[in-house]
């Protein structure tokens, strides 16, 4: 496999702000820094979750009202490395531990579950990781930047994947608009 997929077919940093994105980028209530393991990509409850690549779903289960909610962790190979994708704050999962999916399989559907509950417009969203190891604890060892992978975190830009053709939407971050009129032509 020479390219991941993307978990959405709409991604986009939420907020287009940095302490959505991986690292040691959000800071506590008394100003202490602290980590963000992955991405939160902006997305309204009921979206579409993708396989990124061919793999194994390794974990399918409901975690804390505190933590990721309801999750998935995918088992995959790139670029010669064992790696685990995890989706969380999910509505609905379509797959249980053990499946064998494609990249690009509808694997779940976000939502607003564990620390994610109660979240409201721009702030809906699925929090995507990339990991070294299928447990990591807290903080940012036992994963990977998603930045690494892509090449590219989708913020201030969106990026559109549909059939594993890649495109770049307009980088001024202005969004497409499309006549909906002409749409029902097709």
């Amino acid at each position: 496999m020479s390219f991941l997929a993307w978990p959405l077919e709409t991604n986009r940093i939420r907020r287009d702000v940095t302490n959505n994105t991986f690292g040691t980028v959000r800071r506590n209530a008394d100003g202490t820094k602290r980590d963000h393991q992955g991405w939160d990509l902006v997305a309204t409850p009921l979206t579409a979750c993708y396989a990124i690549a061919e793999g194994v779903i390794r974990k399918s289960e409901n975690h804390s009202p505190k933590g990721h909610g309801k999750l998935v962790i995918l088992e995959f190979v790139f670029q010669g490395r064992t790696l685990f994708a995890l989706y969380s704050h999910l509505s609905l999962v379509s797959v249980v531990r053990g499946t064998k999916v494609s990249q690009g399989e509808v694997i779940a559907y976000t939502g607003n579950s564990g620390n994610a509950s109660g979240m409201a417009g721009e702030d809906q969203h699925l929090h995507f990781e990339v990991r070294t190891e299928l447990d990591a604890g807290r903080g940012l060892a036992g994963r990977v930047d998603p930045k690494t992978l892509y090449g590219r975190a989708p913020r201030e830009y969106t990026i559109v994947e549909s059939h594993g053709q890649k495109r770049l939407l307009n980088p001024s971050g202005t969004g497409l608009k499309i006549n909906a009129g002409d749409m029902r032509r097709w």
